[in-house]
């Protein structure tokens, strides 16, 4: 495998040209898709289980850094300005400002970390998604967790770790399991074709 194959992501392996309209397709076509992947859920106090971490993850796998950040970002603004697309339908700065804010706020981060490491050439093999995976959970925890703090104050550390981290570790690791099964044959089958 080239390095030059190695290090794109697996939208410049798709499209090769560069197109301003195709971009903002694909960009429009991430914020529907994460929007649905945030209402496959189980309703959870304070923050419900939902397929959205896999949702950003495999956005940047897709599209790396900047257009994953990008992504992730006209994901929140669709929801702020009215659009459904939060967990539940929800939308408004509200969804922000509540507890699941600080998740949102580690999507974007995580989105950024992961899809730089893709670009970096990591994400290609069962070791190297584990490491993707396990360290943008890790973002996001932290992110959601320090939401979660700011937001029940009251709260100890125990228990916000019992409602902001323990409910989601099982499926999590469910996640992890599959991206590990599918992303690697993802990369062989689009190098292939690139």
């Amino acid at each position: 495998m080239e390095a030059a194959v190695e290090n794109k992501t697996l939208y410049e392996l798709y499209f090769n040209s560069k197109n301003v309209f195709l971009d903002i397709s694909m960009v429009l076509l991430s914020v529907v898709f994460l929007g649905f992947m945030a209402n496959i859920r189980i309703p959870l106090w304070p923050v419900p289980i939902t397929m959205q971490t896999f949702g950003v993850f495999a956005i940047a796998f897709f599209f790396g850094s900047r257009k994953g950040l990008l992504s992730i970002f006209a994901y929140i603004l669709a929801g702020i300005i009215g659009f459904g697309v939060f967990s539940g339908g929800a939308s408004g700065i509200s969804v922000l400002m509540g507890p699941t804010g600080g998740y949102m706020v580690g999507f974007l981060v995580t989105v950024f970390a992961v899809g730089y490491m893709i670009e970096k050439g990591y994400g290609r093999d069962k070791k190297s998604v584990l490491l993707c995976m396990v360290g943008g959970s890790l973002l996001i925890y932290l992110f959601g967790v320090i939401g979660l703090r700011l937001y029940f104050p009251e709260f100890t550390w125990l228990k916000i770790m019992m409602v902001g981290v323990v409910p989601f570790l099982i499926g999590d690791l469910i996640k992890i399991i599959g991206a590990i099964a599918l992303f690697p044959y993802l990369w062989k089958g689009s190098e292939k074709i690139a």
